[in-house]
């Protein structure tokens, strides 16, 4: 296929990508955007200054890293449109079609250098290279990785850890200069960087480059003869490295088996891998066969396997992986290409699906997972030859693509509309806690704002209607319960007893997730400012019921006695306790945000020496200059109080 003609199609299959996202462009932000982008000021960029830049690159908590590329790409997205979700979604789905380009790129390095025997002409190569690339890009399980926004962590990874491959087969597959190799390889070291830095499972493509040179160039160069590097043997080179490599990732993961790293989830070591060998099986079925229904943003409905018989698919999905896995090695000779499709699969879920203490399911994890298989089936289906069976060939792959381009459409369509993704989504998933508790918020929403009488009234049934669907749904966490006070009080009915009760034990004995941390705040905040009208003690037993859970760990009970010190500060005008509580939040974890609260109450009350020895101690701690704005405004008013005072 001529260049020119390569390329129409290829931009022909950009753009219907982008007119089948089109539609979900206009939807709003989802699930932990709120928490992740706009509760976070450090992205809400307003000036392009080193300072704002740095304080976003290092704003992340997110992962070991913070993802500090990611974090930035958002505040640059701010500085520039503001928090409009459009520009957000649209940035996700430019970064989705430049993977599909890269997606291409590298599916045409990979066969052109399989095709050794010339099975396929090049014309035959460049159109498995673009199916390929369309039946990626049209998939719907990749739709969140695109208007679910935050998930840009996910694609924007991606981007680096696809480029890394395309500069490293580009340096395989040609004779190159010593400069021009150095510039390649440095290329791929400075993207697997790059990766990382978006997302902690861009270290998943060193790996997949592994699996790439074992698999595909089997450390050979074009003449199948061992591949050398200043007269050392690549493969060797790849043993070597691999041992170390594995190594220290036995090193690193030891913390992670330790029991005591899911005493905050509904599951322990043993059921998560049980279950995840469910999940796997789960995400090839969507791949097949994706199913509009089966799609959803939250999956917190995914049963947990306890045992390996129950439920009994445990067991044969164990079975299966261990099939597969055992057959993909005896055959490597003879089919190298089984090994790199599943090894690319497995790989690919290494991080997200196997011992870290992660939730469950999750379609993003599959972003990249699936290429290894697209791109095997496409050549082998590629080299059949049977005149008679070409045409239902052809017109299984059209009805396969088209299928995922309308599913995608679809869904696109469904995420446009807040309302109609929320009720969707719970309609779909009956026993999702996370489906029903939005849905509950976003009538919630619709009634605040709603001035007719008889639809506000149909609101507060739906949002009661969606508040006690998530309460019974599996495995809930606390926000129905939250979500009721806050219902209830701007309704001004008196919140039951049993539904604080409930909510104190759950605090209490639940494993306490992160997002209590949410709930709380936004809890004392609706108390602070008189819009909750639970008592004082109500308050203070909903709060210090979280610090009774054993599951909560020093950094969890840090925050909640930052939002004590608030509420006595705010409610009583309790100095010596909001003192008390701050100053035992930083000994429990120590934080430039826990010093900037100390030095605020001490300037309130006119310590003004107290309050700058804190500040002090926080711009100590703020070595990357991340809390530098709320540092100087907060030096500004000690000095105003100093002028003043004198």
């Amino acid at each position: 296929m001529k260049n020119f003609k390569f390329n129409s199609v290829l931009f022909l299959i950009l753009g219907i990508t982008s007119l089948l996202y089109w539609n979900g462009l206009y939807g709003d932000y989802v699930f932990d955007d709120s928490a992740n982008i706009l509760e976070n000021n450090k992205l809400a960029m307003t000036e392009f200054t080193y300072e704002a830049l740095n304080a976003a690159y290092g704003s992340g908590d997110a992962g070991p890293l913070g993802r500090p590329i990611s974090m930035l790409s958002f505040a640059l997205n701010h500085y520039f449109t503001g928090f409009d979700p459009f520009y957000f979604k649209l940035t996700n789905l430019f970064i989705h079609l430049l993977n599909g380009v890269l997606i291409c790129f590298l599916s045409l390095s990979i066969l052109h250098w399989i095709n050794n025997d010339k099975k396929l002409s090049d014309q035959a190569i460049a159109i498995t290279a673009l199916a390929v690339t369309a039946v990626w890009l049209f998939h719907p399980l990749n739709l969140t990785s695109v208007l679910y926004v935050v998930q840009r962590m996910t694609s924007l990874s991606t981007l680096f850890g696809l480029f890394a491959l395309v500069l490293y087969c580009q340096w395989r597959c040609g004779k190159h200069s010593k400069i021009r190799s150095i510039l390649l390889l440095c290329g791929v070291v400075i993207s697997f960087t790059c990766a990382a830095l978006s997302k902690e499972s861009g270290l998943l493509f060193i790996p997949l480059l592994y699996l790439i040179e074992l698999t595909i160039f089997q450390a050979q160069n074009q003449l199948g003869h061992p591949y050398r590097i200043y007269q050392l043997s690549l493969i060797k080179i790849l043993w070597v490295t691999g041992f170390i490599g594995l190594v220290i990732l036995f090193y690193l993961i030891q913390p992670h088996l330790h029991s005591g790293a899911f005493v905050r989830r509904d599951f322990n070591l043993e059921e998560r891998l049980l279950t995840e060998a469910r999940v796997i099986f789960f995400y090839i079925k969507m791949f097949i066969y994706p199913q509009l229904n089966e799609l959803s943003l939250y999956h917190d409905d995914f049963i947990i396997s306890k045992v390996l018989l129950n439920p009994i698919s445990t067991l044969y999905s164990v079975v299966a992986i261990g099939i597969i896995t055992i057959s993909s090695l005896l055959l490597v000779k003879k089919y190298p290409l089984v090994l790199f499709a599943w090894g690319w699969f497995v790989i690919s879920h290494l991080m997200e699906s196997t011992i870290f203490s992660l939730e469950l399911v999750h379609e993003h994890r599959n972003y990249f997972a699936f290429f290894g298989f697209i791109l095997v089936i496409g050549y082998y289906l590629a080299q059949i030859k049977n005149e008679k069976l070409k045409p239902f060939i052809y017109l299984f792959v059209f009805i396969f693509i088209l299928n995922l381009a309308f599913t995608t459409w679809q869904r696109s369509t469904i995420w446009s509309n807040l309302v109609d993704h929320a009720v969707y989504e719970a309609t779909m998933s009956p026993q999702s806690d996370r489906a029903n508790y939005q849905a509950a918020r976003i009538y919630m929403k619709l009634m605040q704002n709603e001035s007719n009488e008889q639809k506000k009234k149909q609101y507060i049934e739906q949002a009661y209607y969606y508040l006690n669907l998530s309460k019974q749904s599996y495995l809930p966490a606390n926000g129905a319960w939250f979500a009721e006070i806050h219902l209830d009080s701007y309704l001004d009915k008196q919140v039951s007893d049993a539904t604080i009760n409930e909510l104190i034990d759950r605090l209490k004995n639940r494993p306490l997730q992160n997002s209590n941390v949410s709930f709380l705040s936004s809890f004392t905040n609706c108390q602070i400012e008189s819009f909750c009208k639970l008592s004082s003690v109500q308050v203070i037993q909903i709060l210090t019921a979280a610090l009774e859970n054993p599951t909560a760990n020093a950094s969890l009970n840090s925050e909640i006695y930052k939002l004590l010190a608030q509420y006595y500060i705010a409610s009583f005008n309790d100095f010596i306790k909001g003192e008390e509580f701050l100053q035992t939040a930083n000994k429990l974890n120590t934080s430039v945000n826990g010093y900037l609260l100390l030095s605020q109450a001490y300037r309130l009350q006119g310590k003004l020496e107290l309050a700058k020895n804190q500040i002090h101690i926080a711009e100590s701690l703020d070595s990357n200059g991340v809390w530098f704005k709320e540092i100087s405004i907060e030096k500004r008013n000690i000095k105003k109080a100093l002028t003043l005072g004198k």
